[in-house]
């Protein structure tokens, strides 16, 4: 059965005015896209979903937004005609300007609602980009979300409207949060005529030229483009080396314990491109225990927040903790960190390895649109799963594991022993993430 987008993000699209002469949208319908190429699987979901404009965001990993617009900005309004005007996603604009780390936002917009918008380094999450009656329906999605993301970053609520604009709203309107219009098919039907006569007259002009000059060597092309497609996964999958990841460790340390009647409990970090966002969540233990004293507990360059009466969080960021990962690195032997991990497996309460699965890129292609088949001399890459558990006292160990990881969750736990012997601790890291390895 076809979809359709008009119930989407619950009360449709609202457009409105921009201070540089374009359009911009809130309310568009999110979808992470999944393997092939981003651009030609946004626009099939736009189609699916009946849009009238989409916007694709991202490479390897990558979102669409889709939308029904129409004059006067509601989804479903059949009367008047078309924007043709730019327009911009109000929500793209956001991930744009909160490239760091996850972070979400609650607007209040007289006669028409409450907008939720949240991002994920750059991209926009789905489920958002939505509008809400009462603030109240706002607040219970925006849960999901901390339960989703634990290290979330959550903005201060505020009133939006046309004449008083957000700063990230102003000033970073780029091409890449400009939305394309979907073609209806007789339309496209008709300019991919136009454009094989064209091309035929093209081919029939310049074959006498084309024959006299010899096509670049295949082989180098080739190369060239793979590499270009690697080089883009290794910007998108930084890695975590040892002393990166004992810089995150080691910030825990100012994290008070016990600040006037607060009580440290957990510690969460999550990776956000090249930087850590850290969390240390505080409960209640004495009646007499104020939010200021925790307020004023609080490191310098830290924040604080009260999700409600017995709880508080501190928040902060360790910036520049990671590496780009290079393919060449991931050649380590897997017997050798193999070895190395089950050498120090007595200190920790369990460390688990997955069996490892293939790294799928999407093959390049060359200027005659011909899929190029990989070099021999790149070697195709492995993920594996890793989790580690243990005392805090054990994490030094690690400083010996010489193979490219990604860690993707860091977590501290206080008062609740675990493991047996010397693998036994009050203060319990759990460490989760992915070893790249080349493929035999």
């Amino acid at each position: 059965m076809e979809q359709s987008i008009d119930i989407s993000g619950q009360l449709g699209t609202l457009v409105w005015p921009h201070p540089q002469g374009v359009d911009i949208v809130f309310g568009l319908d999110w979808t992470p896209l999944v393997g092939g190429v981003p651009a030609k699987l946004g626009r099939g979901r736009a189609r699916s979903l009946r849009a009238t404009h989409y916007l694709v965001i991202g490479s390897l990993a990558a979102v669409v937004g889709c939308g029904v617009i129409r004059k006067g900005g509601l989804a479903g309004n059949s009367k008047g005609t078309e924007k043709t005007s730019a327009i911009h996603s109000a929500a793209a604009v956001f991930a744009q300007s909160h490239q760091s780390g996850v972070t979400a936002a609650i607007y209040f917009v007289p006669k028409r609602g409450y907008w939720l918008v949240a991002a994920n380094a750059g991209l926009v999450l789905a489920q958002t980009d939505r509008w809400y009656e009462s603030v109240d329906e706002a607040q219970a999605a925006l849960s999901v979300l901390k339960a989703r993301f634990p290290s979330l970053h959550v903005l201060r609520s505020t009133e939006l409207n046309e004449s008083d604009l957000p700063d990230w709203m102003l000033n970073n309107l780029t091409v890449h949060s400009c939305l394309h219009r979907l073609s209806s098919k007789g339309g496209l039907y008709l300019r991919l005529a136009c454009l094989s006569l064209f091309t035929i007259s093209v081919v029939w002009f310049f074959v006498g030229k084309a024959s006299e000059q010899p096509l670049p060597p295949l082989e180098e092309n080739a190369s060239i483009l793979w590499q270009q497609v690697f080089d883009r996964f290794a910007q998108m999958h930084p890695i975590h080396q040892p002393e990166q990841l004992f810089r995150v460790i080691h910030a825990w340390h100012q994290a008070p314990l016990t600040p006037g009647g607060w009580k440290l409990n957990q510690i969460v970090c999550e990776p956000a491109q090249m930087d850590w966002h850290c969390a240390a969540r505080y409960t209640r233990f004495q009646r007499l225990a104020l939010s200021d004293q925790l307020d004023a507990a609080k490191p310098v360059g830290w924040t604080v927040e009260f999700p409600d009466f017995e709880h508080g969080v501190m928040r902060w960021q360790v910036s520049q903790a990671a590496s780009v990962f290079e393919p060449v690195a991931a050649s380590t032997p897997l017997k050798s960190w193999l070895s190395y991990l089950q050498s120090v497996a007595p200190v920790f309460e369990s460390i688990q390895i997955g069996t490892g699965s293939p790294i799928t890129l999407t093959a390049p292609v060359n200027r005659q649109g011909v899929l190029l088949e990989r070099p021999l001399h790149i070697k195709p890459l492995r993920r594996r799963h890793i989790a580690i558990k243990g005392p805090l006292r054990s994490i030094s160990t690690l400083r010996g594991l010489m193979i490219p990881v990604r860690w993707r969750g860091l977590q501290l736990e206080l008062g609740a022993p675990g493991g047996q012997g010397v693998s036994r601790s009050a203060l319990t890291v759990s460490l989760t993430g992915e070893i790249f390895e080349i493929a035999d």
